[in-house]
């Protein structure tokens, strides 16, 4: 028998979403793999209402005592159909995705602390691989990507079956527009053509107020893009461009209101960088910032500067001089 247990969300969105209160539910059948659902999805209209990370989060929530009741192949399966689980694709390294899940995440966190976590992981995976034809999908690429978390990777039991996600990569430098040397990955295109074109298709999906600009690949990433080349063939991946900052290539703007097209902007100590395409707003808020920016291995975005993957509550604009 199939019993449905409706769990009102512990925060509700602040405004009204067509008229409707989504509430995520947990499906418990005998016979299979019970499953939990997300009803707020971007394949709901609603979702498009969502107007920033913090209010998808809220969306998206699982209250523990039904994480506690699932089996760790259901938690496996609500962590793959997390709406956000993109998000791990969005960060400079794929160790810094995996951090943002586990805080974001509910289902993550529960799957860390389950001890059978890998194995299901690796269960998962083999059983995708047999189905796989020639590309690879973004599923397993996922599925990949979430073993090599340290705490799930040790729960492994059997780790030679495991799959892991290998990454080729070449050391090398740029130079700032004052000369100073930053060192820079060349890692080439490790994404399929199918998972490209997935992960275009997710994020998308999952930020429908924000605009496709250009594939997603591993070539280069927000730092790379913003600081170094706005070329969509660039071929370099940075992970610090401070040097921009410190060596007097660039010098900050005091305030949001003053920024201008061409501006860099530099979220949270570091964790993203984009540029200014669109500046303007009566207020000094980032809700009136319009940017540009590279999504990590995910697509090159135009996006309102709070609507996106990364924290904007803590954002340095600079100029170049």
């Amino acid at each position: 028998m199939k019993k449905t247990v409706s769990i009102l969300l512990a925060v509700l969105l602040l405004f009204s979403l067509n008229g409707y209160v989504f509430a995520n539910e947990y499906h418990s059948q005998t016979d299979s793999p019970q499953s939990f659902e997300y009803n707020l999805t971007p394949e709901n209209p609603g979702w498009a209402k969502l107007s920033n990370k913090q209010e998808m989060l809220a969306a998206t929530q699982i209250p523990s005592d039904v994480l506690k009741e699932m089996t760790t192949e259901e938690v496996v399966n609500a962590v793959l159909d997390y709406p956000l689980v993109i998000h791990i694709y969005a960060y400079d390294s794929y160790e810094a995705g995996l951090k943002a899940l586990a805080e974001e995440s509910d289902a993550y966190k529960e799957l860390l602390n389950r001890p059978d976590g890998g194995n299901e992981l690796v269960k998962k995976l083999q059983v995708n691989n047999k189905l796989s034809k020639g590309d690879s999908s973004l599923q397993e690429l996922t599925l990949s990507v979430l073993l090599t978390d340290g705490p799930i990777w040790n729960s492994v039991t059997n780790k030679s079956a495991a799959k892991e996600l290998i990454l080729a990569a070449t050391n090398s430098s740029v130079k700032t527009p004052k000369g100073t040397t930053v060192p820079v990955i060349i890692r080439g295109e490790e994404l399929s053509s199918t998972q490209r074109t997935q992960l275009n298709t997710s994020y998308i999906n999952a930020y429908p107020n924000a605009t496709f600009v250009s594939t997603s690949t591993s070539k280069y990433n927000c730092h790379s893009y913003a600081w170094y080349s706005e070329s969509t063939s660039n071929t370099y991946w940075m992970n610090n461009p401070s040097a921009y900052m410190s060596d007097g290539s660039y010098s900050s703007v005091t305030s949001l209101i003053n920024a201008v097209i061409g501006t860099r902007v530099y979220y949270d100590n570091g964790e993203h960088s984009g540029v200014v395409y669109q500046a303007g707003g009566p207020l000094a808020s980032a809700k009136y910032l319009k940017v540009i920016s590279k999504w990590g291995t995910a697509p090159l975005m135009k996006h309102q500067a709070d609507y996106s993957p990364y924290a904007s509550n803590n954002l340095t604009m600079w100029k170049k001089n």
